[in-house]
Formats: structure tokens, sequence, C-alpha cells
């Protein structure tokens, strides 16, 4: 098993079409097709969490192990994001990450009446491939429980 990617897999226990994925945010169209994912291959210290929805909306599961997803988000999942262990952790606008250590990251947008401006970045020169991430105004909170 490779240790700087997470595989995701088109059926239970690691078999059919599967999709490597480096640390990053994957939503609908950039995974290799949608409600596919059955289960995955996550190396130690990695995160993958799927969301049921395109654009990282509704329920959400977190796998820090290789297996089976579960029957709840067996062939649901529309979009993901992947965390390595020298990676950030991805956390969305408005939504609280807890991290293993016990301390809580907390993002807010500052101001949730302005549009958010983007930003395009070429990810690959041949073919020209493109990623487009939003550029926000945030404020970010560090909280760490005493030792």
């Amino acid at each position: 098993m490779a240790d700087d990617c997470v595989i995701v897999h088109s059926e239970r226990g690691g078999k059919g079409k599967s999709q490597t994925l480096k640390p990053g945010v994957y939503d609908t169209s950039a995974l290799g097709g949608d409600n596919f994912i059955s289960s995955v291959t996550v190396p130690k210290g990695w995160t993958v969490t799927l969301y049921e929805d395109a654009e990282f909306l509704g329920r959400s599961k977190a796998l820090t192990e290789t297996g089976d997803v579960g029957d709840d988000f067996n062939n649901i999942t529309s979009s993901l994001t992947v965390s390595g262990p020298q990676a950030e952790a991805i956390v969305k606008a408005g939504s609280t990450y807890k991290g293993g250590d016990g301390g809580v990251i907390t993002i807010e947008q500052n101001d949730v009446d302005m549009d958010a401006a983007s930003l395009l970045k070429l990810t690959q020169r041949f073919p020209p491939k493109y990623e487009e991430a939003p550029v926000l105004s945030f404020t970010m909170t560090l909280d760490q429980p005493d030792s």
C-alpha cells in the first residue's frame, strides 16, 4: 500500500475501479464518478472525509483506516477531502475541526455579504488542467486545551 495517497475503490474490500488521491478537496467533477465509492485505502495518520452531496454538503463521515465505507455511505459519496499527516487539515468556512490532539480550529467568514473572489491555478501543463479555489476573508481561531 502506498503511504503518500488515499485510494478510493468502487467495490467493497478494496476491489473494482479505483482512484488515487493526494491531500486536497475533490468535488464530483474531480472524482472518477458520482456515488461510486464503496471502500478506501487510508495510510496511517491520514483522514478521508466523505460527503453525501456535492460541494462538501450533506452528511459526512471521516475515515482514518482502510476498509469498507459502511452501509450508511456505500455508493453515495459526491465529494470528499483528503488530509495527510504533513498536510494542513481542510476545514470548510463556518465549521469547526477537532484535531487528534484535542485542539479546536474554528474558521468563520468575516463578511457573509461579500462575494468570494477566486484563484485559478494551473495544475497540469499538458493537457492544460486548472483548479479553481475561492478566496474569502476569514478569521481563524486556534484553541488548545491546557496541558
